[in-house]
């Protein structure tokens, strides 16, 4: 039978790979909008997203307590409820201040399949956990640090709201991994989690430089 990592090195290890693939990454990949500052139309698009995926955060989120056998997570998971359901009402008042709205917003593909399908799947609590808390909340963080020099003052304010919440979701994520992924068979699970939810944000971000063409 193959050992298991002890289980802070595994999350210290998986989160390095992550750093290193994103860092060889396209640059539509690496981050929303390329590099370049953001504002107009295409900031809209960004806020609307954000806003969006905030809100289905708190959803699926939800959607798992019900399975969640382990208090501990489930504590921390009510928690974060919260805190997406925050999050989406700062995006939303901000879109809305901005001149937007969700009203006749839709997703694209890749954004359902990654958020609306992936995030949500799962055989249990470290599976599910492994997806959004680690790749999925490190991604929003790195995208977020990114991000924040290209954008307007207020955008950035909004930004500085969110934030020490997502840091917040990654702490669950890593203590979850911590506590519960302690055999090889589960590390192995956490990690293909991991890069599924991983190559499907990095579809998500090229699909939003598909969008810009479409609002151009």
């Amino acid at each position: 039978m193959t050992a298991a990592m002890e289980p802070s090195e595994f999350y210290d290890d998986l989160c390095a790979e992550l750093a290193a693939r994103r860092a060889e990454l396209s640059a539509a990949e690496q981050g929303f909008g390329a590099g370049r500052p953001m504002e107009g139309a295409e900031l809209r698009e960004w806020v609307a997203f954000q806003a969006w995926y905030e809100r289905q955060a708190a959803e699926f989120i939800g959607a798992w307590l019900a399975d969640v056998t382990e208090d501990d997570v489930f504590y921390s998971l009510t928690l974060q409820i919260a805190d997406e359901g925050k999050h989406h009402h700062l995006f939303a008042n901000h879109l809305a201040e901005l001149g937007g709205s969700l009203d006749d917003w839709e997703p694209e593909p890749e954004w359902v399949e990654w958020i609306q399908v992936w995030y949500p799947a799962g055989d249990d609590t470290l599976e599910k956990v492994a997806a959004h808390n680690i790749a999925g909340e490190l991604g929003a963080i790195q995208a977020f640090e990114d991000l924040r020099p290209r954008l307007p003052e207020a955008t950035q304010a909004v930004l500085d709201k969110v934030t020490p919440d997502e840091r917040f979701h990654v702490l669950i994520g890593r203590r979850t991994v911590e506590r519960y992924a302690t055999t090889f068979e589960a590390q192995e699970r956490v990690r293909a989690r991991v890069w599924g939810a991983f190559e499907r944000e990095q579809a998500g971000r090229v699909a939003f430089e598909r969008r810009l063409a479409a609002v151009a």
